[in-house]
């Protein structure tokens, strides 16, 4: 692929699926959560075990396979130039944070996941297995949109070549 006269180097292309894939945690929380609530009969419950299968996918993809290699093999030259700029507070402090954050948010998905399928057949009568999965999805995406605001503020002060 091309830009302006450019190669997108693998690193980047990498760096921006990681970001999709956060989307994609960002938006299937708030969908798992609606069908969540909503669970009422058997179909309810098959929905609700795919979108928290996606969201295990997603998470584990994003936060491990996919940021792993970015940051090992292409972020050494972005944090050289991050901590030569302006605000080199940046890696000390938010890329610290999205990094434990991100080893995370993959248990936290699991955890839900488990619930769900676990809890499955009594989900709809069992409120505790419910409150739980509901605070952990709730905590799930907090965590995801913090991140992604995090990472999108990291990448406006320093780029990953």
């Amino acid at each position: 692929m091309e830009r302006s006269g450019k190669r997108v180097s693998f690193g980047e292309i990498l760096s921006l699926s990681h970001g999709f894939l956060g989307i994609l945690l960002i938006v299937g929380t708030p969908w798992a959560l609606a069908e969540l609530f909503a669970l009422k009969d058997q179909a309810g419950i098959k929905r609700l075990k795919l979108v928290t299968l996606g969201l295990v996918i997603a998470a584990f993809l994003s936060c491990i396979f996919l940021a792993a290699p970015t940051y090992i093999n292409y972020y050494p030259a972005a944090k050289a130039e991050i901590t030569a700029g302006p605000n080199p507070w940046v890696h000390g402090i938010l890329m610290e944070i999205k990094e434990h954050i991100g080893l995370l948010e993959p248990m936290i998905m699991f955890s839900a996941f488990f619930i769900v399928w676990y809890y499955s057949d009594n989900l709809i009568r069992d409120t505790t297995a419910r409150r739980s999965t509901i605070a952990l999805l709730v905590l799930g995406f907090v965590l995801a949109f913090l991140v992604m605001g995090m990472g999108a503020y990291i990448a406006k002060t320093g780029s990953i070549r």
